[in-house]
């Protein structure tokens, strides 16, 4: 698959992330039910999906970057880049009404990343 369609297909995979950090913790009468969904979602389970989402995002950046010829590099690119975003998102929720950036979501975003880090040593070679 060529280089642009991998790229386009991990940066639509981090604008879902986006669109889903950015959505207002505080339901509003007349909201989508996107919102709802979003708003109503358990902890435990929001945790799980830091964790999941964060290993698919490495992974996806770990198979964009193939062109690096060097695995160590491409795996510590992949890694910086799903931490870094993580990061950022949870920065940016601290603005969002009813949504809270935490150290704690950073981490589990950091061991999301780590996971999928050890999923694309085993696939992508």
């Amino acid at each position: 698959m060529a280089i642009t369609m991998r790229l386009l297909i991990t940066l639509m995979f981090m604008v879902a992330l986006l669109i889903a950090s950015v959505i207002p913790g505080r339901l509003q009468p007349g909201d989508s039910v996107f919102v709802w969904m979003v708003a109503a979602t358990p902890g435990l389970v929001q945790n799980v999906l830091h964790v999941c989402l964060y290993a698919v995002l490495t992974t996806l950046w770990a198979w964009t970057l193939e062109p690096l010829e060097s695995v160590p590099a491409r795996l510590f690119v992949a890694l910086t880049l799903a931490v870094g975003f993580g990061a950022l998102m949870e920065w940016f929720q601290t603005s969002i009404p009813g949504r809270f950036g935490t150290f704690y979501d950073v981490m589990l975003n950091a061991a999301g990343a780590t996971i999928g880090l050890v999923v694309a040593t085993r696939l992508l070679k």
